[in-house]
């Protein structure tokens, strides 16, 4: 549910809940008070309305009952118990019955409330007050209704009969049954009211307080406070968007920490690589200087000795050059569409000498067909494949010789390229890392193998630039395989 519906709700509950309850349980109560009043023909409604109507109702049945008996069974006006009967039945409905003969009274249901309205009701009877179906209403300190009947005793003597209901009972009781009604009405209204404002508090007042807890976290630095909601109202997509924002910027804040600890680490490596041949140019430079070097085979050896480690040094700053260019998506891509067995095969061959040089074995095995085409930038690829063969020299096991093979396979759409080796080998918690960037294997640098780290990662790049795969398979102590793969076909020059 949106929070513009429980807002609605909200309200809709506030204004009719204490209409709906105040009007029903003011209804059943006062209904609860009025049930000696009501009879066939009165309902609480009527009785509510017309509340002399209903007094006059009330008493009809017993007061039919006694004009019917003067007139057939004129006897039992005179009997005790017949009118003691007939009066309990009257007490019953708050109501009492005086019976007077010759202007004497023969029978007083209830003397004492008799005594304080007889004046007044003998009044309003000589005047013929204001009648209501039959009965006279007579207003005062205690005012009654009054139903009166004539009557003709056996012995000829007159007299009449007076059925008498006090009407503050009636109103008594109504306003009891309405004040307790709004009592109860009230105490439901309350419950009501806490329980709109727990369920508002959940809903609404709640989440917002955990969204600015979760805010002052982040705000002191804490992003690994969690702030989850299940509902999927406006809050909780609020809270769950604010969630994804602090995962994310976690991930952004964790990455360029884990990017400043690699580039730390990274200037730690190039300051290691550096040095090395840095301090190899000083010596052999100041053994030259210092005469050291006497005859001509030395001081070519001292200078070629400067060159290579020159050499190496500019590999290095080229190295990291490059990659930046690359990171920055700096540098273009121009496909060409070449015949991969020729192009991969001379790849090898550029290398086949030098490696032979350095007591390797090279292999080049095509299992595709010889016209098979590439789409490849012939540039990026060439590193890519500088990067995998220096690789296998750089970590190959000293104590073998060495063996480097270069397999083309078919791969559906594309084309695989394996470069296989018999070194040292990767172990398998290093093999996931392999591809990160300034990540390096050989963490204790006791080899004296040079590099930045950042090999792998340009392979890497390329590969996915040409939506290509990279993987790897290896085991210490027994070599290496790391293949990607290249699409067949023609592309254009955006790669596409």
């Amino acid at each position: 549910m949106n929070l513009q519906k429980k807002i609605l709700i909200s309200f809709l509950i506030m204004i009719l809940t204490p209409c709906i309850i105040i009007g029903s349980l003011g209804m059943i109560a006062i209904g609860i008070g009025l049930h000696g009043f009501r009879n066939g023909n009165n309902d609480t409604i009527g009785i509510i309305t017309q509340p002399i109507h209903a007094l006059t109702e009330l008493t009809q049945i017993e007061y039919n009952e006694l004009s019917s008996s003067v007139v057939r069974y004129p006897d039992r006006i005179e009997n005790e118990k017949w009118l003691s009967e007939m009066n309990g039945r009257l007490e019953s409905k708050f109501s009492y019955l005086v019976v007077v003969k010759n202007e004497e009274e023969i029978f007083v249901g209830n003397p004492d409330d008799y005594e304080k309205v007889r004046s007044a009701v003998l009044t309003g009877i000589a005047s013929r007050g204001a009648a209501f179906d039959g009965a006279i209403y007579i207003n005062g300190k205690q005012p009654v209704l009054v139903k009166h009947g004539n009557i003709f005793f056996n012995d000829a003597s007159e007299g009449y009969f007076l059925i008498i209901t006090e009407a503050t009972v009636l109103y008594n009781r109504m306003n009891r049954s309405f004040v307790t009604g709004v009592i109860i009405a009230a105490t439901l209204i309350a419950i009501m009211a806490m329980a709109l404002i727990a369920w508002l508090n959940d809903s609404i007042f709640k989440p917002l307080e955990n969204l600015r807890q979760a805010t002052r976290e982040i705000g002191a630095g804490n992003l690994n406070y969690r702030l989850k909601r299940e509902e999927n109202d406006e809050i909780g997509q609020l809270c769950n968007d604010f969630e994804e924002m602090r995962r994310h910027l976690k991930t952004q804040i964790d990455q360029r920490e884990q990017y400043e600890q690699d580039v730390r680490e990274m200037i730690s490596n190039v300051s290691h690589d550096l040095k090395t041949p840095l301090t190899a140019i000083k010596g052999y430079a100041e053994g030259l200087l210092d005469g050291v070097a006497d005859n001509k085979e030395r001081q070519d050896k001292y200078l070629r000795t400067i060159v290579v480690k020159a050499t190496d040094m500019t590999l290095l700053v080229d190295e990291l050059s490059y990659y930046s260019k690359l990171d920055n998506n700096k540098l273009p891509y121009n496909f060409e569409k070449v015949n991969a067995v020729g192009y991969f095969g001379d790849c090898v061959e550029a290398y086949a000498n030098e490696l032979e040089m350095k007591d390797f074995t090279v292999k080049f095995i095509s299992e595709i067909d010889p016209e098979t085409m590439v789409s490849i930038d012939c540039e990026q690829i060439r590193r890519v494949m500088n990067n995998l063969i220096g690789n296998a020299v750089k970590y190959r096991n000293t104590e073998v010789h060495g063996q480097l093979d270069v397999k083309l396979t078919d791969s559906g759409d594309s084309v695989r390229i394996s470069v296989s080796d018999n070194g040292i080998g990767i172990s398998k918690e290093a093999q996931p890392h392999i591809f990160e960037r300034f990540y390096r294997a050989d963490k204790s640098r006791t080899s004296g193998r040079a590099g930045t780290g950042i090999g792998l990662a340009i392979v890497d790049k390329i590969i996915k630039e040409h939506k290509g795969r990279v993987f790897v398979k290896s085991e210490l102590g027994k070599g290496t395989t790391i293949s990607f793969t290249v699409k067949k076909g023609a592309r254009n020059n955006n790669g596409s």
